[in-house]
């Protein structure tokens, strides 16, 4: 059995995907923001100008594997080109964004509306897809590029733009993100209550009113303070997510596994936990976001949005019922691992589809001289092995050879990285002397490669 937390920790500091991989998808996935971008500004669209940040929504997917941008994102920011008045909802943890007689595309009368936002990006993506219905990669991979929204009431709440290879199975780039619109807290500060940092930018994003409890012109607030943490934190939450993508693939939970759901719980996350999520370990930061996953009212908002074939919505709420169960069993036996601090190898095997291989030092042993030829091998530092000469007078056979007192070496600052050094002691001959005592001869080379 191995330690849990430790071992989540390490599997998600050694996880690496394919550079090589990862070098196609990088380069592909610009050369399809470019073609998107090309069309908007064909067209004049409002969001030509706005697209910079799509790269980091970008994500890679081959059957259970899935790679993305250090720096992922599930919003993409907008700002607007004036200031705005804000009205906030402590209880509803919600704000009212206006402007006096201001016209603008996103705006219904004087108010901001997610609504007139995500009604107009459906419709210039899907005039965008129409013009551009494949590309070609820069490996000669041929993607067929198809937009898809997620709707409720026949309203986006979300888009994704998915660029399938084409022979290819379960394999291609998508792009999903919620549209937000990012203010500077310097210039539009938020209440105390939300406990924002010093220096912030906040995002307002389109709210889902399954229980038609909020105005049309409301929106969530959010404070992505995964922006602010460092490489290492990154790379660890980075990691984290592409280890739960596979846990879930692997148990069939092909929706729950899908990018746009892992980055949206886990921004749910980092907003339940505040700045305390930075100091999460791996496992926690795991068990929290798959909680997010299962139980969210995900098949709430699928069996209320039927829109269209009424037997296909039902086939697919009852198929995302059975993978939130399946979820909330891996949410059980993860928590129980995490309880104990116990897991075992095989469940990691079977669970996360990789090969976890516990690597033990090996414990240092010296032979026990035999014969008249020795061979010691001793680590000391390179500076400090001197070549032998005439004047050195060879030790006796059963003697051991001792490293060079600490004193003689150099300060710890400029000391060479140890290496292993050989001594071997040869017997060479033994012949008489004057006196009646014999003289014995030895070699002693020393090699230091």
């Amino acid at each position: 059995m191995l330690n849990f937390v430790n071992t989540f920790e390490l599997m998600a500091v050694n996880y690496h995907g394919d550079e090589e991989q990862h070098h196609r998808f990088v380069h592909d996935a610009k050369l399809l923001i470019n073609a998107i971008v090309m069309q908007l500004h064909k067209i004049n669209s409002v969001f030509k100008d706005h697209m910079g940040a799509l790269r980091t929504t970008a994500a890679f997917l081959s059957g259970i594997t899935m790679d993305m941008p250090l720096g992922f994102e599930v919003f993409l920011p907008i700002r607007l080109p004036v200031a705005l008045s804000a009205r906030f909802n402590e209880e509803q943890r919600t704000v009212q964004l206006y402007r006096s007689n201001y016209s603008h595309p996103f705006f219904f009368g004087d108010a901001a509306n997610a609504k007139c936002m995500n009604l107009r990006m459906q419709q210039d993506m899907q005039h965008v897809i129409g013009k551009v219905p494949f590309i070609a990669g820069y490996w000669g991979a041929i993607y067929d590029i198809k937009y898809r929204p997620m709707c409720y009431n026949r309203i986006p709440f979300a888009h994704q733009v998915y660029a399938e290879e084409r022979g290819a199975t379960d394999r291609g780039i998508c792009f999903d993100f919620i549209l937000a619109l990012e203010l500077d807290g310097a210039e539009l500060p938020l209440p105390l209550y939300y406990k924002a940092p010093i220096a912030y930018k906040w995002l307002a994003f389109g709210l889902v009113d399954i229980n038609r409890s909020h105005d049309s012109a409301d929106w969530g607030v959010l404070v992505p303070r995964w922006q602010s943490a460092n490489v290492a934190l990154r790379l660890r939450s980075h990691n984290m997510l592409l280890l739960l993508r596979r846990l879930l693939y692997a148990q069939e939970c092909f929706t729950l596994a899908a990018p746009f759901l892992i980055k949206f719980c886990f921004a749910m996350t980092t907003v339940d936990c505040g700045e305390h999520y930075k100091r999460m370990g791996v496992a926690e930061l795991m068990i929290t976001t798959l909680g997010h996953q299962v139980f969210r009212n995900f098949c709430e908002l699928i069996v209320k949005s039927a829109v269209g074939d009424h037997d296909a919505n039902v086939a697919a709420t009852e198929e995302l019922r059975e993978e939130q169960m399946c979820g909330k069993g891996l949410f059980a036996m993860l928590s129980k691992g995490f309880k104990i601090n116990k897991v075992s190898t095989r469940f990691i095997a079977d669970y996360f589809q990789v090969n976890y291989v516990q690597v033990r030092p090996k414990t240092p042993t010296t032979p026990e001289p035999t014969s008249p030829n020795h061979r010691m091998t001793v680590t000391t530092p390179a500076a400090t092995a001197a070549p032998p000469s005439d004047d050195v007078t060879p030790p006796p056979p059963s003697s051991t050879v001792e490293p060079p007192p600490a004193s003689l070496a150099a300060p710890p600052a400029k000391d060479p990285l140890p290496t292993p050094t050989q001594f071997i002691v040869k017997f060479l001959s033994m012949s008489p002397s004057k006196n009646g005592k014999r003289n014995t001869k030895y070699e002693i080379r020393i090699d230091t490669s």
